[in-house]
C-alpha cells in the first residue's frame, strides 16, 4: 500500500479514536454511544478507540474500494487490529509498571504507536494468508459483540478497572 493511503488511514483512525474518547460524555452518557466509545478510563474501554475506528475504516474500504484491496485484506486487517490492541495493553501496563505512575501524554503516544504498528503489520501480512477473509469477518463480529457485552457487564479483572482505582485496591 502507498504511503499516502496509509497516512490517510492513520489520520482517520487516530482522529476518530480521539473523538471516541469523549463522545460518551458529550452524549450525556448515552448507552448506544457507549457501545462504541470509552465509558470510563479502563484499559478495556480505551481499546474501543483503536478497534471501532479500524472496523469502520474496514467497512468503508470494503464498500468503496473493494476492487483495489489485496485478496487477503480482511484477514490481514483482522490480525492487525488484534495485534494493535495487544500492543496497547502490553505497552501501557509495562510502562505503568516501570514508572509506577500513569501519564496521559505517554498513553496518547502508546495509542498512536499502536495504530502505526497495526497498519505496518497489516501491510506486511498482505503477502501471507494466515486467516481467511471469512474467518476474519467472524472474528471481528465476535470481538464487536464482546465489546458490547463487556461495556454493560464488565469483568472484575484489572483490564476493566480504571488505573486510578488500581491503587485503591492494593
Amino acid at each position: 500500500m502507498s504511503f499516502k493511503r496509509n497516512f490517510f488511514r492513520f489520520i482517520f483512525i487516530s482522529v476518530l479514536g480521539v473523538l471516541l474518547h469523549f463522545t460518551y460524555d458529550w452524549s450525556n452518557q448515552n448507552s448506544l454511544i457507549g457501545l462504541f466509545s470509552a465509558t470510563n478510563e479502563s484499559t478495556f474501554e480505551h481499546l474501543k478507540l483503536i478497534f471501532f475506528p479500524m472496523l469502520l475504516l474496514t467497512i468503508l474500504e470494503l464498500y468503496f474500494n473493494n476492487d483495489n484491496l489485496p485478496e487477503n485484506f480482511l484477514g490481514s486487517r483482522t490480525i492487525s487490529i488484534i495485534v494493535g490492541m495487544i500492543f496497547i495493553v502490553v505497552a501501557f501496563y509495562t510502562i505503568l509498571g516501570v514508572l509506577g505512575q500513569n501519564y496521559d501524554f505517554i498513553n496518547i503516544a502508546i495509542y498512536f504507536v499502536g495504530v502505526i504498528f497495526a497498519l505496518w503489520l497489516e501491510n506486511k501480512l498482505y503477502s501471507k494468508s494466515y486467516i481467511s477473509n471469512s474467518t476474519g469477518t467472524k472474528i471481528l463480529i465476535f470481538i464487536t459483540l464482546l465489546f458490547f457485552l463487556f461495556t454493560f457487564y464488565p469483568s472484575k479483572l484489572g483490564l476493566f478497572i480504571p488505573p486510578t482505582l488500581h491503587a485503591n485496591l492494593l
